[in-house]
């Protein structure tokens, strides 16, 4: 997959900004936070499918074929157009997970009837776009295929988060002043 730079929309002004470029082969450096969940900054408001596809600048044939488990604030999702974000939401994405709960957790999946009990419940209504941000977690090989777009959208990190980000890259750039506040993080990936 080509990974290209997403216009920003939802960029938020009031953070201090800073940017990185790393060689494609770093970006596993990046994998534990983008597993553990990173505050990203969205128009929410809108449904799933619009996040991840105009905004995240995920391919559509990608979304629909390659990413089939999602959850939205723990609870598998099966309707990208019905599913409304809400600011704070937390979205993880997974390609497909093995065995029986893989199976059951896949989105539309022959045993998607066994969660129904958990699944996550579409919401009806007309969505009102505003600024804010999303929680979004990626696992197994969306990590290396997408974390690139994600990346470059930009992540919302604490000062201490981006100090042991900083610690931990191979690629050596200013570490930011000690102390409080967030700050927005924009890598890009060259090949």
């Amino acid at each position: 997959m080509k990974h290209t730079i997403p216009e920003q929309s939802a960029v938020v002004p009031e953070l201090e900004t800073r940017g990185m470029h790393l060689a494609t082969g770093q970006l596993k450096t990046f994998f534990p936070i983008l597993q553990k969940g990173v505050m990203v900054p969205a128009t929410v408001g809108c449904t799933l499918k619009s996040l991840l596809c105009d905004q995240l600048a995920i391919p559509t044939d990608y979304v629909t074929d390659r990413i089939t488990t999602i959850f939205v604030n723990n609870r598998p999702v099966d309707d990208l157009e019905g599913t409304i974000i809400q600011d704070g939401s937390r979205v993880t994405l997974s390609a497909a997970m093995p065995g029986l709960v893989g199976a059951t957790m896949r989105r539309g999946g022959y045993y998607a009837a066994l969660r129904q009990g958990i699944s996550h419940i579409v919401e009806r209504g007309a969505a009102t776009s505003q600024r804010g941000t999303i929680r979004l977690k990626l696992f197994n090989l969306l990590l290396a295929e997408i974390g690139p777009l994600i990346l470059a959208h930009g992540l919302i990190l604490e000062q201490d988060e981006l100090i042991e980000l900083l610690e931990l890259s191979p690629v050596r750039a200013a570490r930011p002043a000690a102390g409080s506040g967030r700050v927005l993080l924009t890598v890009i990936c060259n090949e």
